[in-house]
């Protein structure tokens, strides 16, 4: 009779849809190393968060999603200066939540001033020409 390993069933797979529920969170960053930081933001961005701003982060993820996150962020970091902040956020507050975007042109204005800048001529004058 083969005998049965004692270590066979503790690890189950929770169904899908099971397990820790997802969370919103923020997470911002300051971190002075700028390959780091670009680092950093390539990671926040693989894990599906938005960025909100040049050091911050929106997303939802789960707790193990969000202790992985943590894991991988501190290996990249490894002993160079940063904080860097994973704030969850509850649903309750997130309905309160206001949001005031307001951006100076539209990317259609500012597309159509640089193509207008490119097929203007030269702004360039001749003062005086020597022979």
């Amino acid at each position: 009779m083969a005998r049965k390993s004692r270590y066979s069933g503790v690890l189950k797979p929770l169904p899908v849809g099971r397990g820790a529920p997802e969370v919103s969170l923020v997470l911002i960053y300051d971190i002075e190393n700028d390959r780091i930081r670009t680092r950093v933001s390539d990671i926040c961005q693989d894990y599906g968060l938005e960025r909100i701003q040049f050091s911050a982060f929106f997303g939802t993820l789960n707790r193990n999603r969000r202790q992985e996150l943590a894991l991988k962020l501190m290996n990249e970091v490894g002993a160079e200066a940063a904080r860097i902040r994973i704030i969850p956020v509850c649903s309750d507050d997130l309905k309160d939540m206001w949001t005031m975007e307001q951006y100076r042109r539209d990317a259609e204005a500012l597309k159509a001033e640089a193509e207008a800048r490119a097929t203007a001529p030269p702004r360039l004058r001749v003062l005086r020409q020597d022979d």
